[in-house]
C-alpha cells in the first residue's frame, strides 16, 4: 500500500528562495509537497549535506525543540494552525541560529467570533486522519476579553507496503488547547498546552526495497520485487538486544516497540504599542519534555550472497542459501526536557526598523543508543534469518551515548535602514555564548583503548567503558548584512551575505569517536535582480554558500570474507557550493504560474578518511572534490493552477538531475520526474472536497544516497549488483473532505 501525500513539508530549495532586501513576502510554494515521505518533513536541499531529521520547524517563534526529538514527534501543522510559511534565509540565521530556510507555523488562538475547522482524509493506501481545530471567544469583560482554542490531530496511515507485523505504520496523536486574555490596551497574554503520543515508524525500515543497479545510473526489478508495492521486512520482528548502560540482554517485538510521549507548553506575552510609545514587546516561554521513551531507527547495513555453509540457516533451521539483507538497528532510548526564554522587541521611527532579541535556552538531555544487526531474505515478504544459531549480532557496534546539559544565551538585532526611496541597507548581528556539560562514552584519542565499539560493548563493564564528564564553553556568533537597490521602478538588484561560527551541538558527543571539537563555520554570498509589476515577479540570482569543520556520523560498509561488516565513523568534512537560480511567478486571470530552474555544483572539501574494521585491515579514501551524494545539480519545476469560483486545479512537476549515490560518485542515478496533481471542490459555502495525486506519471525507480558503495572503488564492482535503497513512491491518490465554519 501507499504512502499518504503528506501536506505538512518544506519543498523550497534555499538557493531557489526568491531574492528579496525587505524579505517582505514570504516563500509558501509548495511547503506542503513532498515526493519521498508521507509523515518526514523534507529535507532543504542547498547543496549541503542532509541532516537526517527533516525540516527545522518554529511553532509561535520558538523552536520545537532542541536538538534530540524531531519535529514530527509532535508537530503536524494542520488546521490549529495559521497557513504555514517559512522563515527567510537572512532572518534565519540571525534570529534562529539555523543555517537554512526554516518552517514557520503560529496557533490559532481564540478570535472574537466563533470559527473552526475539520479536515477527513483517506488515501488509497487505507490511511485514517482527523484533523479539527474549534477558537472562539469565551467572555467579554469591561478591560477585554478571553479566548480559546482547541485542536486534536489524529493520523493513522499503513503506507504504502502494508506490513504484516502491523497494521499501522505511521500512528500519531495529537491534541492542544489554550487560553488567551486580552485587553483593551493591546496586550495579550496566551497559555498553550499540546500533548502528543507518537507510534510513527518512519525509520522502521519500510520505505526501502532491493533492485539490481546496472551500473549505467539505471536500475532494474530484482526477480518479482515491486517497488513500493511489496513489503521488505520479515514479518517476524522478535529482536534480542545488549542494553547499552546494563550490559543485560533484553527482548522486544519491533513492532512494539516505538513510543514516545510529548508535553510541549508555551506561555506567550504580547503589547502591540508598550507605554504608547511605538515599541511591540513579546515574551514567551516554551517547554518540550519528552517522557522516556523509545525509538527505532533501522537502516541498510549490505547485501551478501551466501552458500549452505555460510552459517546462516531460516527459521526451521536448514541452511539458507541465495542472498540475505543485513540490517543494523538502534533501540533509542531517551528523555529530554528543554526550556526556552525569548524576549523580543521591535520599533519603527523615520526610516528606521529595529528588532531586539534575547533568547535563553536550558536543555537537559538523554540518549542511550543500544544497536544490533540481524538479518532477512531478499524477496517480497522476506524470512527472518538466524546466523550461527543467534537472531541479532554485533551488539552495540553502533551504540551512542549522552548525558548532557545545554545553556545557551542568544542576542541578536536587525537593523533596517532607508537611507532614501533607492537604497535600504539590513545588518543582523547574533552572538551565543553556549555551554556543554556533557558525560559520553566517546574516544578522545586515538590511544584511547576503552570505550571501542566492539561486539558487546556496554557500559556497565570498567574493562571496556569510560564516562568521560566534558564541560566545554564557547561563543557562536553570527553576522549579515543586505543591500537592496532599486535601479528603476520595480527592478531591484539585491546583494546579501552572511557569516557564522557554530560550536559543536551536545547531540555531536553521542558519537563513538571525537575527532575534532572545532566549530562549523558557514558563509554565504549572493547577488542577483528582482523584478515585478501586476502580472509577475521574476527573480535572478547567483550564490555561493561554503561550509567547513561539519561532523556526521556514518555507517561504512565493507566485504570481509564474503560477508558485509558495518562499522560508525564519525566523518569530518567540508562543503562549496556554486548556484545559479532563476525564479518567477506569473498570474493572468485565474491562471497562475510559478517556474523555477537551479543549478547547483555542490563538492566536498577536505574529507580524507581512515576506515578501520576488525579483521585489522584500513580503508583510505579521500573524498574531496567529489560531488555531495543525493543532491542534483539541475532542478527544474513547474508549477500551473487554474481558480474559479467554485473550483481549482494545480499541478506541480519537479526534476531532479542525476544524483551521486556514492561518495566516491561512482554509483549514481539518473534523473528522475516528481510529479503532483489535485484538484479542490468547493461543494457549498463552507463545504470543500479535494483530491490528490502523487506520482501522477508513474515513475518508478530508486534515488538518494547508498552508503554500503563508499567504500567501492572499482566502477567494475557496480555492475549488476544487487542492492537496496530508497525509492520514488508509486501512484498515490488521496481524498478530504473539509468543513469551515
Amino acid at each position: 500500500m501507499r504512502k499518504l501525500f503528506l501536506f505538512f513539508c518544506l519543498s523550497a530549495l534555499l538557493m531557489a528562495l526568491p531574492l528579496s532586501a525587505e524579505e517582505k513576502k514570504k516563500d509558501t510554494r509548495n511547503v506542503m509537497l513532498n515526493a519521498e515521505s508521507a509523515t518526514v518533513p523534507r529535507e532543504i536541499n542547498i547543496g549541503l549535506p542532509e541532516s537526517g531529521n527533516g525540516a527545522v520547524v518554529y511553532v509561535d517563534g520558538l523552536k520545537h525543540a532542541q536538538g534530540l526529538p524531531r519535529s514530527q514527534f509532535h508537530w503536524s501543522g494542520g488546521n490549529a494552525y495559521e497557513p504555514i510559511s517559512t522563515i527567510g534565509l537572512m532572518e534565519a540565521v540571525v534570529r534562529c541560529g539555523e543555517f537554512g530556510v526554516l518552517v514557520d507555523s503560529h496557533t490559532r488562538f481564540g478570535r472574537d467570533t466563533l470559527s473552526g475547522a475539520v479536515t477527513l482524509q483517506s488515501s488509497s493506501n487505507g490511511l485514517i486522519r482527523f484533523d479539527g481545530a474549534i477558537n472562539g471567544r469565551l467572555a467579554k469583560v469591561k478591560t477585554g476579553s478571553w479566548h480559546f482554542s482547541l485542536g486534536a490531530y489524529v493520523n493513522y496511515d499503513p503506507t504504502n507496503v502494508n506490513a504484516p507485523s502491523r497494521l499501522f505504520v505511521d500512528q500519531k496523536q495529537i491534541y492542544q488547547a489554550s487560553l488567551t486574555r486580552k485587553w483593551n490596551n493591546g496586550m495579550s497574554l496566551s497559555g498553550l498546552y499540546r500533548f502528543s503520543l507518537c507510534d510513527d515508524r518512519v525509520d522502521g525500515g519500510y520505505s526501502v526495497a532491493p533492485f539490481v543497479f546496472v551500473g549505467d545510473g539505471s536500475i532494474r526489478q530484482y526477480g518479482n520485487f515491486r517497488l513500493g508495492r511489496d513489503c521488505y521486512m520479515p514479518a517476524d520482528e522478535n529482536v534480542r538486544w545488549m542494553d547499552l548502560v546494563t550490559g543485560t540482554m533484553q527482548e522486544g517485538n519491533m513492532a512494539k516497540m516505538d513510543r514516545r510521549l510529548t508535553h510541549d507548553a508555551t506561555l506567550k506575552w504580547q503589547w502591540e504599542d508598550a507605554w504608547e510609545s511605538g515599541w511591540k514587546l513579546d515574551a514567551s516561554w516554551h517547554l518540550c519534555h519528552i517522557q522516556p521513551s523509545r525509538y527505532l531507527k533501522v537502516t541498510l547495513a549490505g547485501i551478501d550472497l551466501t552458500t549452505p555453509t555460510g552459517g546462516y540457516t531460516r527459521p526451521d533451521g536448514s541452511p539458507f542459501e541465495g542472498y540475505i539483507q543485513q540490517r543494523q538497528t538502534q533501540v533509542v532510548d531517551t528523555w529530554t526536557s528543554d526550556h526556552e526564554l525569548l524576549f523580543t522587541a521591535e520599533k519603527k521611527w523615520n526610516k528606521h526598523l529595529l528588532k531586539l532579541g534575547l533568547d535563553l535556552v536550558c536543555a537537559r538531555q538523554y540518549d542511550a543508543t543500544s544497536s544490533f544487526i540481524f538479518a532477512h531474505s531478499v524477496e517480497p515478504s522476506p524470512i527472518r534469518l538466524q546466523k550461527n544459531g543467534v537472531s541479532s549480532w554485533s551488539l552495540n557496534r553502533n551504540s551512542l551515548y549522552l548525558d548532557a546539559w545545554k545553556l545557551t544565551a542568544a542576542i541578536y538585532a536587525f537593523h533596517n535602514w532607508d537611507i532614501n526611496d533607492r537604497i535600504r541597507l539590513r545588518t543582523g548581528a547574533r552572538i551565543n555564548p553556549i555551554y556543554n556539560d556533557v558525560n559520553t562514552a566517546a574516544r578522545l584519542s586515538n590511544e584511547e583503548t576503552k570505550n571501542v565499539r566492539v561486539d558487546g560493548f556496554n557500559l556497565a563493564d570498567p574493562n571496556l567503558a569510560e564516562i568521560h564528564h566534558i564541560q566545554k564553553p564557547g561563543l557562536n556568533y553570527v553576522v549579515s548584512e543586505n543591500l537592496s537597490w532599486r535601479i528603476v521602478n520595480r527592478l531591484f538588484f539585491t546583494a546579501e551575505g552572511f557569516y557564522s561560527m557554530t560550536e559543536k551541538t551536545s547531540t555531536y558527543f553521542r558519537n563513538a569517536k571525537l575527532p575534532s571539537l572545532a566549530p562549523i563555520g558557514n558563509a554565504l554570498v549572493r547577488a542577483g535582480f528582482n523584478y515585478d509589476n501586476s502580472w509577475m515577479d521574476c527573480t535572478a540570482l547567483f550564490s555561493y554558500i561554503t561550509s567547513w569543520n561539519n561532523a556526521a556520523t556514518i555507517s561504512v560498509t565493507k566485504q570481509i570474507g564474503g560477508i558485509s561488516e558495518t562499522i560508525p565513523y564519525t566523518a569530518q568534512y567540508g562543503i562549496g557550493t556554486l548556484g545559479f537560480t532563476l525564479d518567477g511567478n506569473f498570474h493572468v486571470s485565474g491562471f497562475n504560474l510559478h517556474a523555477r530552474l537551479t543549478l547547483q555544483d555542490p563538492r566536498y572539501k577536505n574529507y580524507g578518511n581512515v576506515f578501520e574494521f576488525s579483521d585489522g585491515s584500513q580503508m583510505v579514501i579521500d573524498y574531496s572534490g567529489k560531488l555531495v551524494t543525493g543532491i542534483s545539480r539541475l532542478m527544474i519545476e513547474f508549477d500551473p493552477s487554474y481558480s474559479w469560483d467554485w473550483c481549482r486545479v494545480w499541478a506541480s512537476v519537479r526534476y531532479n538531475s542525476r544524483q551521486y549515490a556514492s561518495r566516491t560518485n561512482l554509483a549514481y542515478f539518473n534523473g528522475h520526474f516528481e510529479t503532483f496533481a489535485g484538484a479542490d471542490f468547493t461543494i457549498a459555502k463552507h463545504h470543500k472536497i479535494s483530491l490528490n495525486l502523487v506520482n501522477v506519471l508513474f515513475q518508478t525507480g530508486a534515488k538518494g544516497s547508498i552508503d554500503i558503495a563508499d567504500t567501492i572503488t572499482d566502477p567494475a564492482q557496480l555492475q549488476d549488483l544487487v542492492m537496496a535503497g530508497s525509492y520514488i513512491r508509486p501512484f498515490t491518490a488521496e481524498l478530504s473532505y473539509t468543513w469551515k465554519f
